[in-house]
């Protein structure tokens, strides 16, 4: 045979043994690759856990309601203001208008 007919197989024997490492190697990381079924409940769960347009525009009316909400509260903070005022100024001019009548008829 020859020293080239004992590295031929030789050559061959180290080919196929790395093939077959590379192939194990390959067969582990496949397993460890995700499925369909995986990609599936995944996209299902991220399904899901997104906001849709509904929940958006419910979001929008709830804080449309909240600042509708703040608004009238200050309205009603502003109106009772002014009541107060108008009610302090009518009780001056009657207090004012009784003491004239009092000087005017004790004279």
């Amino acid at each position: 045979m020859g020293e080239d007919g004992v590295d031929a197989p030789l050559a061959v024997f180290s080919e196929v043994s790395l093939n077959t490492r590379n192939d194990s190697a390959a067969k582990s990381e496949i397993k460890d690759m995700a499925t369909k079924s995986d990609l599936k409940d995944l996209a299902t769960a991220l399904r899901q856990d997104m906001a849709t347009k509904t929940d958006i525009k419910d979001m929008a009316a709830k804080e449309d309601i909240a600042n509708l909400k703040t608004e009238i509260e200050k309205s009603k903070t502003d109106t009772i203001k002014w009541m107060l005022a108008f009610a302090a100024t009518q009780v001056g001019i009657l207090i004012a208008a009784m003491g004239l009548m009092f000087k005017f008829f004790t004279k």
